[in-house]
């Protein structure tokens, strides 16, 4: 699937033009806000080609791509431009609390990461250059380069201005008007002559700040003129519109950001200094084992933008970082680390190959294809990649290791830890800190016993190919059962008008791996899928399981989960369970030719449901008049996910939301 098959499957799946409010993407991730999430078909497009994995996460949705990420959304942006959709439909719901501030602080920061990145690694290579000799700082080509490097940082509100503006819906250019007053001269060289002249604004005195490389002022700045520009817009008639709004929310915005909202915004970030200060000088390694070690699942649920406006204070105000840029570059050498040494272990071509190029990967600081490829998969290399993250944290904050420039945490970001005075102490620190992380991480993950994964494909087709699976799994039926013959009853069952007592249920007690737990969605007699007429259930094609025959015509959710698929015929239908159970509930055998007859659906396709809720109701005596079986498959269609799928009783009645199935991993 190329890049543009692909974001066009993302952006169907994902709801259609219409159910997307914004797009944007970060290093490796696609990154959505929805208007519905009900519309949103995770399961299908986790499955898609060139998906590494797909998730909701502080109120966003995410897609995990890896490296093309920039090329898929290239493409997604195109589409979405050519779908037009309106700027004036309903809001999706707002976040709240700390969702609402980290997707804020996401939607800021993340499209302005490839200038930042940019001329921080070239601050990198011009402190090695310096170091080996081969450029000299008084020369006009350091000149140069230094000013390209320092460019982004020095002019930094004028960034954040752009993409606060985007964030807050506001007009970008008014937003950069208010950067431009913050770094006018007039304030500038107040701020240099050491507030000689205090400057004031109708009696009111203006705070000289020095707003060059500043974060957090321009941000409040511009989040204020979005709540301005709303409210003075009310109010100018239309023809003059273009004319006075502007002038008038700057003459407002303008005098309140520098007498108020500046200061406070550059107090705020002294005390993150502080803050951070104070954290290393309390704390030491432990602050390190901590967060070097929990930094994958920081970066994976989004919590690693909160850091962002400290990191970036840090740099400008300090001349380094201590915290966000060391502890990331261990932790991803860790996961590097790990998946090497599931690359040298593993006998699986497929999982071999996979380690090997997301390895590649996170040595440059890109870590998702590893996590979501490999070690979340796998689950033990992420426990070791936790435990060398740790070992490396604790190490670098004991020495104070320290980044004096912003880029992607990796194996090239190295000379950035060279001292501004080409002192080489804290490169060396660098090293070892890296050296532990990737050591501990591949030893650990060499040591530790985990399970190969499985290649076994499940023969259940693609959301994208001709029809359902429950229409395809009939057309392989080879018997049609008649009711009133031999048939019609499973072999080896007891006969249904007169079964025999109960026994008492057969419950597996030597489990010891993580289980899922699948209820009962009908009430009846359990039988065996090898006890099918039908070979494509009794040869286990579509997954394990076990069947019932029912003794009602409700089917309820056998989990919390989401509805993932109705079949037309309204014979069958597939839920996703929050924790990534495929089920597939097929209410009896070559149902399908009754066309939906009998059947009446009670939910739709995406729609939430909850343990116990109504999914389907069907005539038992009328569909049993059409000569059709009613023995219901309950199957696990992602069987291969799973070392086991276990029922936890093989004969006599289940009662409905009874305990059924159990998956193993």
């Amino acid at each position: 699937m190329n890049h543009r098959e692909l974001s066009t499957e993302i952006i169907r799946l994902t709801g259609g033009p219409e159910n997307i409010t914004q797009a944007w993407h970060c290093i490796t991730r696609l990154r959505f806000n929805v208007r519905e999430e009900k519309k949103v078909q995770l399961e299908q497009i986790r499955t898609l080609d060139g998906v590494l994995g797909a998730q909701f996460q502080n109120d966003q949705f995410q897609v995990v791509i890896g490296n093309k990420v920039a090329a898929v959304y290239e493409e997604l942006e195109d589409q979405l431009k050519q779908g037009g959709t309106a700027q004036t439909e309903a809001e999706p719901p707002r976040s709240r609390g700390i969702n609402a501030v980290l997707d804020t602080i996401s939607g800021i920061f993340t499209p302005i990461l490839p200038a930042i990145v940019g001329t921080g690694m070239l601050k990198g290579i011009l402190a090695l250059l310096v170091t080996l000799g081969a450029i000299q700082e008084t020369s006009g080509e350091y000149q140069i380069l230094a000013s390209i490097a320092n460019a982004a940082f020095y002019f930094l509100p004028f960034l954040l201005a752009v993409s606060s503006a985007r964030k807050f819906k506001v007009n970008e250019y008014i937003a950069l008007t208010l950067a431009g007053t913050l770094l006018y001269p007039t304030i500038l060289n107040a701020y240099s002559e050491n507030h000689l002249e205090p400057i004031r604004f109708l009696s009111l005195p203006v705070s000289i700040v020095n707003y060059t490389q500043s974060v957090i002022p321009i941000i409040l700045g511009v989040w204020l003129l979005s709540y301005v520009h709303r409210w003075v817009d009310r109010f100018i008639p239309g023809p003059v519109k273009v004319i006075f709004t502007s002038m008038i929310v700057l003459v407002i915005t303008v005098p309140i950001l520098l007498i108020a909202i500046g200061p406070l915004g550059n107090y705020i970030g002294i005390y993150l200094e502080i803050g951070t200060s104070w954290l290393f000088a309390h704390s030491g390694p432990l602050t390190g084992i901590v967060l070097g070690g929990l930094m994958p699942v920081i970066v994976m649920t989004g919590m690693h933008y909160a850091f962002f406006p400290g990191t970036l204070q840090n740099l400008s105000k300090l001349g380094y970082d201590g915290l966000l840029l060391p502890l990331n570059l261990v932790a991803n050498m860790s996961q590097a680390g790990a998946v090497m040494a599931v690359f040298l272990k593993t006998k699986n071509k497929s999982m071999k190959s996979i380690a090997l190029s997301s390895g590649i990967s996170a040595f440059l600081g890109i870590t998702e294809p590893a996590i979501y490829g490999v070690t979340l998969k796998l689950k033990k290399p992420f426990y070791a990649s936790i435990i060398g993250g740790a070992a490396g944290g604790g190490f670098i904050t004991a020495v104070g290791l320290k980044c004096f420039g912003f880029a992607v945490p990796g194996l090239l970001s190295l000379p950035l830890y060279i001292g501004p005075n080409g002192g080489m102490a804290n490169f060396w620190y660098a090293l070892i800190g890296v050296g532990i992380s990737f050591v501990v991480s591949f030893t650990v993950t060499l040591l530790l016993k985990w399970d190969e994964p499985i290649t076994q494909q499940a023969a259940v087709p693609s959301s994208s190919e001709q029809g359902s699976v429950a229409e395809l799994t009939e057309e392989k039926a080879t018997i049609t059962p008649t009711i009133g013959s031999e048939s019609a009853k499973p072999s080896g069952t007891t006969d249904r008008s007169n079964p025999e007592p109960t026994p008492p249920p057969v419950i597996v007690h030597s489990i010891e791996e993580k289980k899922g737990e699948i209820f009962s969605p009908l009430t009846g007699d359990l039988v065996l899928l090898k006890e099918l007429p039908d070979p494509t259930f009794a040869e286990e094609m579509t997954g394990k399981g076990i069947a019932i025959y029912p003794k009602e015509g409700r089917v309820t959710a056998p989990f919390d989960g989401t509805v993932t698929m109705i079949a037309k015929s309204k014979h069958a239908i597939m839920l996703t369970s929050s924790s990534g159970i495929d089920i597939l509930i097929h209410v009896g055998l070559n149902s399908v030719s009754l066309k939906g007859q009998f059947f009446d659906a009670k939910v739709v396709t995406g729609q939430r449901v909850n343990k116990g809720d109504l999914l389907l109701e069907f005539d038992i005596q009328s569909i049993q008049a059409a000569g059709i079986d009613l023995t219901t498959p309950v199957i696990v269609a992602n069987t291969p996910d799973y070392l086991d799928v276990v029922p936890v009783q093989v004969k006599g009645v289940i009662p409905m939301n009874g305990l059924l199935l159990l998956t193993v991993r």
